[in-house]
């Protein structure tokens, strides 16, 4: 059985660092900021959008 080209483990991080992100939107949007905007950020910044979109203030 062939090896997969990149280790396992890194799957599993990138698959994490994706679901941080998808929380940082719903975080951000719950504060009255673009959904859309933030899901990019946040599948782009990962745990830097998830405190971004904690530490930020709320539009409501």
């Amino acid at each position: 059985m062939p090896q997969p080209p990149i280790d396992p483990t890194l799957y599993w991080l990138l698959t994490f660092h994706c679901f941080i992100g998808g929380i940082a939107a719903t975080i951000a949007w719950r504060k009255g900021r673009n959904l859309g905007l933030w899901l990019i950020l946040g599948l782009v910044g990962g745990t830097a959008a998830f405190f971004a979109a904690l530490l930020m203030k709320s539009k409501k």
